[in-house]
Protein backbone atom coordinates (compact mmCIF):
# COMPACT_ATOMS: atom_id res chain seq x y z
CA UNK A 1 0.00 0.00 0.00
CA UNK A 2 1.78 3.22 -0.78
CA UNK A 3 0.66 6.08 1.91
CA UNK A 4 0.78 9.91 1.11
CA UNK A 5 1.96 12.77 3.39
CA UNK A 6 0.93 15.92 1.47
CA UNK A 7 3.05 18.96 3.07
CA UNK A 8 1.18 21.61 0.96
CA UNK A 9 0.40 24.55 3.20
CA UNK A 10 2.25 23.86 6.33
CA UNK A 11 5.63 25.69 7.74
CA UNK A 12 9.00 23.68 7.16
CA UNK A 13 8.13 22.81 11.18
CA UNK A 14 5.07 21.56 11.11
CA UNK A 15 5.54 19.41 7.65
CA UNK A 16 8.70 17.87 10.07
CA UNK A 17 6.54 17.22 13.05
CA UNK A 18 4.03 16.11 10.87
CA UNK A 19 6.17 13.81 8.24
CA UNK A 20 8.08 12.21 11.67
CA UNK A 21 4.26 11.45 13.49
CA UNK A 22 2.62 9.79 10.05
CA UNK A 23 5.98 8.14 8.97
CA UNK A 24 7.04 6.36 12.71
CA UNK A 25 3.37 4.87 12.57
CA UNK A 26 3.58 3.83 8.75
CA UNK A 27 7.02 2.24 9.54
CA UNK A 28 6.02 -0.47 11.95
CA UNK A 29 4.20 -2.06 9.38
CA UNK A 30 6.15 -4.43 6.78
CA UNK A 31 6.45 -3.40 3.15
CA UNK A 32 5.47 -0.07 3.11
CA UNK A 33 6.21 2.85 0.69
CA UNK A 34 5.40 6.95 1.27
CA UNK A 35 4.73 9.83 -0.89
CA UNK A 36 5.94 12.52 1.00
CA UNK A 37 4.73 15.38 -0.92
CA UNK A 38 6.68 18.61 -0.20
CA UNK A 39 6.19 20.39 -3.51
CA UNK A 40 8.84 22.33 -5.06
CA UNK A 41 10.84 23.78 -1.52
CA UNK A 42 14.29 22.42 -1.81
CA UNK A 43 14.76 23.67 1.81
CA UNK A 44 11.43 21.55 3.29
CA UNK A 45 13.14 18.90 1.30
CA UNK A 46 16.48 18.98 3.12
CA UNK A 47 14.99 19.63 6.35
CA UNK A 48 12.87 16.32 6.12
CA UNK A 49 16.17 14.24 4.75
CA UNK A 50 18.84 16.21 6.97
CA UNK A 51 16.07 16.01 10.61
CA UNK A 52 14.19 12.73 9.94
CA UNK A 53 15.39 10.48 6.94
CA UNK A 54 19.03 10.43 7.77
CA UNK A 55 19.08 9.99 11.28
CA UNK A 56 16.35 7.17 11.59
CA UNK A 57 18.58 5.94 8.66
CA UNK A 58 15.16 5.77 6.17
CA UNK A 59 15.58 4.14 2.77
CA UNK A 60 14.24 7.30 0.51
CA UNK A 61 14.77 9.26 -2.90
CA UNK A 62 13.83 12.03 -4.75
CA UNK A 63 12.39 10.66 -8.45
CA UNK A 64 13.54 12.54 -11.43
CA UNK A 65 10.35 12.30 -12.85
CA UNK A 66 8.48 14.24 -10.14
CA UNK A 67 11.31 16.63 -8.22
CA UNK A 68 8.66 17.86 -5.35
CA UNK A 69 7.95 14.56 -3.31
CA UNK A 70 10.44 12.28 -1.58
CA UNK A 71 10.15 8.06 -1.82
CA UNK A 72 10.33 6.46 1.64
CA UNK A 73 10.25 2.58 1.44
CA UNK A 74 11.06 -0.47 3.29
CA UNK A 75 14.23 -1.59 1.66
CA UNK A 76 13.22 -5.32 1.76
CA UNK A 77 10.91 -3.80 -1.31
CA UNK A 78 14.57 -3.77 -3.26
CA UNK A 79 15.82 -6.90 -2.06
Amino acid sequence: MIHKIDLHGLSHNEAVKKVESELIGISLQNHYTVEIITGKSETMQHKIINEILGPQQFFYYIPHTNKGMIIVCDDDLLN
